[in-house]
């Protein structure tokens, strides 16, 4: 059965749709422009667009559900909410500020008008028409006498968003944080330009803002962990050069293995980690800026870590001017590759883990400024959630998972 209350039905389905059309107008917009070389400010207009035009569309479409085809039933469950709310205000105002209602006449009449919502809310089940005429004449009574005893708009606003803020800082101090990739270190599993989220709570908990450097004043950072990344966890973490750079790098050995890199492999625990050949893997390197640098060439290999096996380059060469020699690289002529010379064995430390870059020529890492303490690490790499970069949106990178 349904009733037409008109504009005297509670509003329901208007707030709650106009929540879903933006969904599904930003849904829509990903589905029209994925897999389109499209810049940015054309991208940010269509996706704002539609996602405001689903929204308009099911506010409208919800307020008209709400003036002709509400049910008895859901009616009579909006009116009850309703009262519940006014019921805890008036409660809360009789307790903190009874003593201060200038007339004894007002403190009774509060103090009926509670009772008799309080008896109309324990009826079962409730009329709905007693309900909702109760709530209007307190509602009056609340406008006419109790309106001190409210906040502002501006006020609730302000808290408002004040809550807001400190649960959106809370989130990113302990839960998850947005990082953006800002070199060419982890090519090919991730690229300059993407956005990463990563997940704080992966190995435990640290705390924000730490290590500081004060003067000559040092405090040291902190954490309380309850699990250690595991080889081939991509993660976040202050670096032990200079303890003020966040770096992104993948874990190759943990606690208590001994690493070390010679003839192009990588031996932990004097294990190789097996490569395959995947062939050529050319790419555009780009500056601190985003803008391009020189077009790069490389071969991709798959590191076979058993726990995650990945992708890995190595810079192709003709001669040892082709490689870096940060690392003691130089060019394997045979091969047509760099490679390392020799690195280690290195005993990881304990509470500590190696990490290097996939793109291993052009990668600042563990093999020049050693492991990384457990309470340096921010969290670990998750997926891609936007990916921007030399004026075009990369919609094959979005929404993808790191390996």
């Amino acid at each position: 059965m349904s009733t037409r209350r008109g504009n005297t039905a509670p509003r329901c389905w208007g707030p709650r749709l106009w929540w879903l059309g933006l969904l599904v107008g930003m849904i829509v917009a990903y589905l029209v422009l994925n897999g389109r070389e499209i810049s940015y400010w054309p991208f940010m207009i269509v996706l704002i667009g539609t996602a405001l035009a689903g929204a308009t569309g099911a506010k409208f479409l919800g307020t008209w559900i709400d003036r002709n085809h509400r049910t008895d039933k859901g009616l009579l469950k909006q009116e009850i909410k309703q009262c519940r709310t006014l019921l805890k205000w008036l409660k809360k105002v009789q307790r903190k500020h009874g003593e201060d209602l200038q007339a004894g006449v007002l403190r009774r009449k509060l103090s009926g008008g509670i009772e008799k919502l309080d008896e109309l809310l324990k009826t079962r089940p409730p009329e709905i028409d007693d309900l909702l005429e109760e709530r209007r004449r307190m509602e009056q009574f609340v406008e006419d006498h109790l309106t001190r005893f409210r906040k502002s708009s501006t006020r609730e606003f302000v808290e408002s968003i004040g809550m807001a803020v400190l649960i959106a800082l809370a989130l990113r101090a302990f839960v998850l944080e947005a990082f953006q990739i800002p070199s060419g270190s982890m090519i090919p599993s991730l690229r300059v330009g993407d956005h990463i989220f990563v997940n704080k709570m992966a190995y435990g908990i640290r705390v924000p803002m730490l290590p500081l450097h004060i003067g000559a004043l040092r405090i040291p950072a902190v954490s309380l962990n309850w699990s250690m990344p595991e080889p081939g966890d991509v993660i976040v973490f202050v670096t032990p050069e200079n303890e003020v750079e966040d770096y992104i790098k993948r874990v190759i050995a943990v606690a208590g293995d001994t690493v070390e890199v010679r003839d192009q492999m990588v031996y932990v625990n004097g294990e190789p980690y097996t490569i395959e050949d995947a062939g050529k893997f050319n790419y555009d390197h780009l500056n601190e800026d985003g803008e391009f640098d020189y077009r790069a060439f490389s071969r991709k290999f798959i590191e076979l870590i058993p726990e995650a096996p990945h992708p890995i380059l190595r810079r192709t060469c003709a001669d040892d001017r082709d490689c870096a020699l940060r690392f003691g690289t130089k060019c394997n002529l045979e091969k047509g590759v760099c490679q390392q010379t020799h690195f280690g064995p290195y005993k990881v430390p304990d509470g500590h883990v190696f990490c290097m870059g996939d793109n291993r020529d052009d990668s600042r890492d563990s093999r020049y400024w050693g492991s990384v303490p457990m309470e340096f690490i921010k969290g670990k790499a998750e997926f891609i959630w936007w990916s921007y970069r030399e004026g075009l949106v990369r919609w094959e990178r979005m929404f993808t998972r790191i390996r």
